[in-house]
C-alpha cells in the first residue's frame, strides 16, 4: 500500500504541473509549467540513494508522459505548456536517462540485488522512450496504432545523432539476455528495441551530412543483422514482434539505394530472407507480426527496377518465394480456423478489416514481382480447392474458409494493375497480353462462383470478399486509375471473360449487388458494402486513356443506364424485391441508395427512358396515404399513429437522397416543382405542407424528427452557391422559407418546453442542432428577400430568429462544448445571424447577450472550423455596437443599453484574445485583426490597464522590450474600422505576435483577472511540490 499511494502522489504531482491542479476557471489564462525548477528538485534524487534514483526516474517518467499534447476541451491552452516543457526541459530529461543507460553499457552501476538493477534499468528505459515518443509537433498521434512515421526530433539534440547512440541500445539488449541467460531481462529488452524502432525513425534533415547519416543507419542495419544472425531474444513473443517492427521501420525510413550502398546490408538480404520464411512458416506465432516483415519486401519492389543491377542477385528470387509461402499461410491460417476456431488464441484476418486489408496491399504490392507465377498459383490453388470440396477432401466448413481467402487474394492481384505502368513496374519479362489472360483466368474463376453461389447459403464473410473482389475490378476496367494499353482497349480483358463490349461488364458486376440488395439482407456488413460499391459505379467520373486516339471521358453511371440492368433499378427501386428497403435497420441506407439512384436518374434528363414523375410515384403513394389518414387535411393531427410512422420515416430519408442528388440548378428545380406545387391528388395541397403537420404532431419523436429536419435542411441549402437560384420576380424563395420555417417553428417552440429528459442529446440537441442548420442554410442561400416579410407584417422572420436565439441559449455551455461537432450549427447560425439580423438579436436582455458572447468565448479555445466561425460571429457583433453606439436610433438604445448592463462582456473578450495571441494560440491573426481592432477602439481604458498590467507582469528587463511591442502595434491606427485601418492594424498585429512569442521562449504565467493570484498560486504550488520532495528524501534516505 506504501508503494500504490507513493506512486499515486507522484502521478497527482506531475497532474498538476501539467494541469494547475484542477479544473480552470472559465476565461482564465491558463498557468504554465515552470520546469526549470522540477529539474533542480528531481536533480537531487539522481544523486542519491538507488531508492530514490528510482523514484526520481519515475517523476521524470510519469512527467513526460503527462506533458504528451492531449486532444481535449484544454487542449490549446494545455499545448503551449507541452512545447514550454519541451524546449526547456526534455532535452535534459533524455540527457539524464542516456547517462544512466551509458553506465549501464559500461558496468559502472552495479547494484547488489538484481531485482533492484532491473527495477532501475526498466525505469530508465520506459524514461528514454517517453523522451523519444514525445509528440515534438503537437499533431496528437492517433492512438489506433503504436507506429510514428517519422520522429521530429529537435535540430539542437546533437547529442543523439552519434552513432554511438543506436549501438548502446543494441549492446543493452544483448546484455539483457547473456548477463544471466537463466533470468534475462525480457521487459528490458522489449523496451531497448522500442527506443530502437524511434531511432530508426529520426528524421531525415535531424542529421547533417549524408555521410553522419549513413553512419547511423550502418549502425541499424549491423545491430538488426547480428539478432537475426544469432536469433538473441527473439524466442520472447514481445521482443520478436519489436524486432519486426524495427526492421520495418529501418526499410521505410531508407531508401533501397541508400541500404544497398551500406556496407552490413550486402549479407543482410539473405539472412532476412532465412529469417522471414521461418517466420512464415510458424504462422500460428504473433500472425501480427508478420506484416513489417513483408512489409520490407513489398516496399523494394518499385525500385527494384531502377536499381536492379546495384541490388543482390537473388532478391527477385527471394520476393517470389515470400509470396508464395505467404499465400501458403492463408491457406493453413484459414483451414485452423475452420476446423478448431475456439482454440485459437488469434483473431482471424477475415474477421478484421483493417488487419486484412493490410495483409492484401502487401500481397498487391508482391506480386508485381514475376506476377504471372504468382497469378498461376493461386489459380491453381483456386481449382485445387473447388474439387477438394466436390470430392468430399475437406469439409464444407473448410472450404469457405478457403475460397473466402483466394477469392480476396485474386481481387489483390487484379488490384495491383491498376497503376496504368504494367509494362514498365513488374520485374519479370511478363508482357501485357499475358497479364490480361492471367486476370482474365482469375476473374472468371471468381464471377463464375459468385453465379454458382447465388442460390446457395453463403457466409458473409465470402460475400464481402465477392464485394471486395468486385470493387478492384472496376478500378482495372472502368475505375478511376484506368490503365494506359499498348494498342488495346481498356476492357480487353472483359472481352476475354467474354463480355461483348464495356457495358456488359458494367452490367455483370451490377448485377450481383442487385441480387445482394435483394436476397443478402441478413447480412448488415453485405447489404453497406453494396450500397456504397453501387454508389461508386454510379457517381465514378472517370477518364480512360488510349493509343490511338485521345483520352476519353467516362461516367460509369451513364454505361449503367444503357444496360437492362440500370433501366430495372429505376423502374423498381421501391419494388418488394429490395426487401432491405422494408427493415428498420437498413434505414439510414435509404438517404445512400436514393442519392444514387437519383444521381442516376438526373444523369438521363434530356433523353429519358424513366421520366422523374414516373420515378417518384411510389413516394407520391405515400405522400397520399399520409393524406388520407389526416382526413384529407382536416385533421393534421391524426398523422400521429404507427402506421404513418415507418412510411414517414422512410419518406423522408429517401427525399433526402433525392435532394443530396440534385446538385444543379436545372435538377433542383425539377424536386423543387413536384414537392412545391399544388398536387391535384391532396386536393391542392403542397406536399412540403404534410412535414409541417407532421414536426406539429411527431416533435417529441427524435427518430421521426431528425431525419425530416436533415431532409429540409439539405432541400434548403445553396450548395455552392448557384443550386438554388430564382429569377427576381419569382416568390419561391419567400415560399421556400416559409414552408422550412412552419416545420422549425413548430419544432422548436414544443421541444424547448420538453424538460424530463433522459438523453439530452439525443431526444433534444441533435434536432435543434438541425433545425439551426436548416435556418443558417436559407440565411446564407441569398435567395429570399427578407423586406417583404416587414413590409407586409409578417411576422415568420422574427419569431424564426426570435426561437433560433432560444434554442442557442437553452444548450448549457458545457453540453455545447461536450457535444462541440453535432452542435457547430449553434455557430453557423450565430455567424449569419449576426451578419444579417443584429438589429433583432439586439432585442433579446443584456443578460442573455452575454450569455451568447460567452459561447463565442468557448469557440474562440476550441477546434479551428468553430473559432473561424466565432471570430466572424464575435466581428459582426463588434462592428454593429461600434457603428451604433453613439446612435439617436432605437439600435443605438438597444447597444448602450447593452454596454451598461453587461460592462464586463467586451474587456472580458479583449482580455481572452490577447491571452490567446500571447501563447500562440490564435491560428489565423487575420480572422481575428479585424474583431482585435474593434475592442481596443471600444475599450480604450481597458486596452490600457490591459497592456499595464501585462508589462507589470514582466521581469524588469523586458519591460521596455513588451512596451515597446505594444506601442508598434497602434503605430498609424486611428479610431475607425476603415478597410485601410484594418489592414495596417493587420500588418502591426502580425508583427507584434512574432514578436511577443519570440520574447517568450518559455511562458511566464499570465492571470489577467487578477495577477496577485496567479503569483501566489504558483508559488503555493512549487511549495508544496518542494516539500514534498523534501519529504521523500528524509523518508527513503538511512
Amino acid at each position: 500500500m506504501a508503494d500504490l499511494a507513493e506512486v499515486q502522489q507522484l502521478e497527482l504531482l506531475c497532474q498538476a504541473f501539467y494541469g494547475g491542479g484542477g479544473k480552470e476557471e472559465q476565461n482564465e489564462a491558463h498557468k504554465v509549467l515552470i520546469p526549470l525548477k522540477i529539474l533542480e528538485q528531481v536533480g537531487l534524487f539522481l544523486s542519491a540513494s538507488t531508492a530514490h534514483w528510482v523514484v526520481g526516474l519515475y517523476i521524470y517518467t510519469e512527467l513526460t508522459q503527462e506533458m504528451q499534447p492531449k486532444i481535449g476541451y484544454h487542449m490549446s491552452r494545455l499545448r503551449r505548456v507541452a512545447f514550454s516543457f519541451r524546449d526547456i526541459a526534455l532535452s535534459s530529461i533524455l540527457k539524464v536517462a542516456v547517462k544512466t543507460l551509458q553506465q549501464f553499457d559500461a558496468g559502472a552501476i552495479r547494484v547488489p540485488n538484481d531485482e533492484e538493477e532491473t527495477r532501475l534499468l526498466k525505469q530508465v528505459l520506459q524514461l528514454a522512450l517517453n523522451c523519444l515518443s514525445f509528440d515534438f509537433m503537437g499533431t496528437i498521434a492517433d492512438d489506433t496504432t503504436d507506429e510514428q512515421n517519422t520522429v521530429m526530433i529537435p535540430q539542437g539534440w546533437s547529442e543523439f545523432r552519434e552513432e554511438r547512440f543506436p549501438k548502446m541500445f543494441f549492446s543493452l539488449y544483448n546484455a539483457c539476455w547473456q548477463k544471466n541467460p537463466h533470468r534475462p531481462r525480457v521487459e528490458c529488452a522489449r523496451l531497448c528495441l522500442s527506443c530502437l524502432v524511434l531511432i530508426s525513425a529520426f528524421r531525415r534533415s535531424f542529421f547533417e551530412t549524408t555521410a553522419t547519416r549513413n553512419k547511423y543507419m550502418s549502425a541499424l542495419i549491423l545491430g538488426t543483422f547480428k539478432i537475426i544472425k544469432t536469433r538473441t531474444g527473439l524466442t520472447d513473443d514481445m521482443c520478436y514482434h519489436e524486432f519486426c517492427r524495427l526492421i520495418g521501420k529501418i526499410n521505410t525510413s531508407h531508401h533501397l539505394s541508400e541500404l544497398c550502398a551500406s556496407e552490413p546490408f550486402r549479407e543482410f538480404p539473405q539472412y532476412l530472407f532465412d529469417f522471414t520464411m521461418e517466420s512464415l512458416k510458424s504462422w500460428q506465432r504473433m500472425p501480427n507480426s508478420k506484416h513489417y516483415l513483408l512489409g520490407v519486401w513489398a516496399h523494394v519492389i518499385s525500385p527494384l527496377l531502377f536499381y536492379k543491377q546495384k541490388v543482390p542477385n537473388d532478391l527477385e528470387l527471394y520476393i517470389e518465394r515470400i509470396t508464395a509461402a505467404f499465400i501458403m499461410s492463408r491457406m493453413c491460417v484459414a483451414e485452423a480456423i475452420a476446423e478448431d476456431a475456439d482454440n485459437c488464441d488469434w483473431e482471424s484476418p477475415l474477421n478484421n478489416e483493417v488487419l486484412r486489408q493490410e495483409q492484401l496491399e502487401v500481397l498487391s504490392q508482391l506480386a508485381r514481382c514475376r506476377y504471372t507465377k504468382t497469378a498461376r498459383m493461386v489459380h491453381e490453388l483456386f481449382e485445387e480447392t473447388k474439387a477438394k470440396a466436390q470430392s468430399g477432401e475437406i469439409s464444407r466448413k473448410v472450404f469457405e474458409e478457403k475460397i473466402t481467402w483466394l477469392v480476396y487474394l485474386i481481387g489483390a492481384l487484379v488490384g495491383s494493375n491498376w497503376t496504368g505502368r504494367l509494362p514498365d513496374v513488374y520485374v519479370d519479362d511478363a508482357s501485357s497480353e499475358m497479364v490480361q489472360m492471367a486476370n482474365a483466368g482469375l476473374s472468371k474463376l471468381v464471377l463464375t462462383l459468385i453465379e454458382e453461389t447465388k442460390c446457395e447459403e453463403t457466409p458473409e464473410s465470402l460475400e464481402l470478399a465477392f464485394l471486395y473482389f468486385l470493387d478492384q475490378f472496376r478500378k482495372l476496367f472502368i475505375g478511376q486509375f484506368a490503365r494506359k494499353l499498348d494498342g488495346t482497349s481498356a476492357f480487353a480483358t472483359g472481352k476475354a471473360l467474354g463480355a461483348a463490349d464495356d457495358k456488359a461488364v458494367v452490367a455483370t458486376l451490377v448485377s450481383k449487388i442487385g441480387f445482394n440488395l435483394q436476397h443478402r439482407v441478413d447480412m448488415p456488413d453485405c447489404i453497406k458494402k453494396s450500397m456504397d460499391l453501387l454508389f461508386e459505379f454510379v457517381a465514378g467520373v472517370h477518364i480512360v486513356h488510349w493509343i490511338s486516339r485521345a483520352p476519353e471521358l467516362i461516367v460509369t453511371g451513364r454505361l449503367l443506364l444503357e444496360t437492362p440492368t440500370g433501366a430495372y433499378f429505376l423502374t423498381n427501386h421501391c419494388s418488394a424485391e429490395f426487401k432491405f428497403l422494408s427493415m428498420r435497420r437498413y434505414s439510414r441506407l435509404r438517404t445512400t441508395y436514393y442519392l444514387t439512384l437519383g444521381t442516376l436518374l438526373f444523369y438521363q434528363q434530356r433523353k429519358a427512358a424513366v421520366t422523374f414523375e414516373q420515378f417518384v410515384q411510389p413516394m407520391d403513394a405515400i405522400f397520399l396515404s399520409l393524406w388520407q389518414q389526416t382526413d384529407e387535411g382536416r385533421n393534421p393531427g391524426s398523422i400521429r399513429n404507427a402506421l404513418c410512422r415507418d412510411p414517414l420515416i422512410g419518406l423522408v430519408r429517401d427525399l433526402r437522397g433525392l435532394s443530396f442528388a440534385s446538385g444543379n440548378s436545372s435538377t433542383y428545380t425539377v424536386l423543387f416543382e413536384w414537392l412545391m406545387s399544388p398536387a391535384k391528388k391532396i386536393n391542392g395541397s403542397t406536399r412540403m405542407a404534410i412535414f409541417s403537420w407532421a414536426a406539429d404532431a411527431w416533435w417529441d419523436d427524435a427518430e421521426v424528427m431528425v431525419p425530416l429536419l436533415k431532409f429540409i435542411a439539405d432541400f434548403v441549402s445553396n450548395r455552392g452557391g448557384s443550386r438554388i437560384h430564382f429569377v427576381e420576380s419569382s416568390a419561391n424563395g419567400i415560399r421556400l422559407f416559409k414552408e422550412a420555417s412552419s416545420v422549425v417553428l413548430k419544432y422548436g417552440n414544443r421541444i424547448l418546453q420538453k424538460q424530463d429528459v433522459s438523453d439530452p442529446y439525443k431526444e433534444k440537441y441533435k434536432g435543434m442542432a438541425v433545425a439551426l442548420q436548416i435556418l443558417s442554410n436559407i440565411i446564407s442561400g441569398s435567395y429570399c428577400h427578407y423586406e417583404v416579410f416587414e413590409v407586409y407584417g409578417d411576422t415568420v422572420l422574427k419569431d424564426s430568429l426570435r426561437l433560433a436565439l432560444q434554442m442557442c441559449l437553452a444548450i448549457p455551455q458545457d453540453d455545447l462544448m461536450a457535444y462541440l461537432k453535432s452542435l457547430r450549427p449553434v455557430y453557423s447560425f450565430l455567424e449569419v445571424a449576426t451578419e444579417s439580423f443584429m438589429q433583432h438579436i439586439l432585442e433579446l436582455p443584456p443578460a442573455h447577450l452575454a450569455q451568447l458572447l460567452r459561447c463565442v468565448e468557448d469557440g474562440l479555445c476550441a477546434q479551428e472550423t468553430v473559432l473561424m466561425q466565432s471570430c466572424a460571429t464575435l466581428g459582426h457583433f463588434v462592428e454593429f455596437i461600434f457603428k451604433y453606439k453613439e446612435s439617436e436610433e432605437k439600435e443605438g438604445d438597444a447597444v448602450r443599453a447593452f454596454l451598461e448592463a453587461q460592462p464586463g462582456s467586451l474587456p472580458r473578450m479583449l482580455q481572452l484574445i490577447f491571452q490567446l495571441l500571447m501563447t500562440g494560440q490564435l491560428p489565423n491573426l487575420f480572422a481575428i485583426s479585424g474583431v482585435l481592432l474593434g475592442l481596443i477602439v471600444l475599450q480604450k481604458d481597458e486596452y490600457l490597464k490591459l497592456k499595464q498590467q501585462i508589462i507589470e507582469q514582466q521581469i524588469e528587463s523586458k519591460r521596455p522590450q513588451v512596451e515597446g511591442f505594444f506601442m508598434e502595434l497602434m503605430v498609424n491606427i486611428e479610431d475607425n474600422l476603415t478597410p485601410a485601418n484594418k489592414d495596417r492594424f493587420m500588418r502591426n498585429l502580425y508583427h507584434f505576435a512574432h514578436d511577443i512569442r519570440k520574447m517568450f521562449s518559455f511562458s511566464l504565467v499570465l492571470h489577467f483577472k487578477d495577477p496577485q493570484n496567479t503569483a501566489e498560486s504558483m508559488e503555493v504550488l512549487l511549495h508544496e511540490a518542494a516539500q514534498f520532495f523534501d519529504s521523500e528524501r528524509r523518508g527513503l534516505c538511512p
